[in-house]
């Protein structure tokens, strides 16, 4: 059966996370760039660049230890522990990730290529992590960091367009036209002139990056 991919808001929910080597302290960098609270259980934790931003726990593990979390990560690498801490984990209705067995857990996670509010993701169903990073290198030549730019360009029309009155349906032509007359390359290249001549050929008088409050990058990407 397929998964259900969903974005999920985890700004200030307690995610923990049981067992501290390389794939935990992997969850933990994720969980912590995505706002979360982090729990880290571990015997024997090792010294880390994000220990001193997250709470840990030096023992073993307890089933009070996910009390009040909202997602558990069981990475402890011994499988019969891993799956018990699963079941504790549903008993306190948090979704569980299992790193080791994919298939024992609720959800996996995609391999993350970010450009700023643009989040592409690749999965495998947790069947082939390596083949997700390798897509994900290919995706990262594929979208340069100047889409993070184009995406406020467009998400900035798409508001400004919207707020005025009889115009409440978001234009998709315009976007796809602006796409096509590669706004992309002139963001990239820094071209601010060329880019206010094309919103305001495309969207009228009063689209420009100075009206729309976009800054571009201080040097072209």
């Amino acid at each position: 059966m397929a998964d259900y991919p969903l974005n999920i808001e985890l700004t200030d929910r307690l995610c923990v996370v049981v067992g501290a080597g390389t794939v935990g302290r992997r969850k933990v960098a994720g969980l912590l760039a995505a706002g979360a609270r982090v729990r880290l259980i571990d015997p024997q934790p090792p010294a880390f660049e994000l220990a001193d931003r997250i709470e840990i726990v030096a023992r073993c593990y307890r089933a009070t230890d996910l009390n009040h979390a909202f997602l558990v990560f069981a990475a402890t690498g011994n499988g019969e522990l891993d799956r018990a801490i699963a079941t504790e984990a549903r008993r306190h209705g948090a979704l569980v990730n299992l790193p080791g067995e994919p298939a024992a857990g609720d959800f996996t996670l995609p391999s993350v290529l970010r450009r700023g509010d643009l989040t592409v993701s690749v999965s495998t169903a947790g069947r082939s992590p390596a083949l997700a990073a390798l897509l994900k290198e290919q995706l990262n030549e594929w979208l340069p960091c100047h889409w993070a730019t184009v995406l406020k360009i467009l998400a900035a029309i798409r508001d400004k367009h919207l707020a005025e009155p009889g115009r409440s349906a978001y234009n998709r032509q315009a976007i796809d036209k602006l796409l096509k007359a590669d706004l992309a390359d002139l963001v990239a290249a820094g071209k601010a002139e060329a880019i206010n001549g094309l919103l305001k050929e495309t969207l009228g008088n009063g689209y420009t990056l100075g009206g729309l409050a976009i800054d571009l990058p201080s040097k072209p990407l």
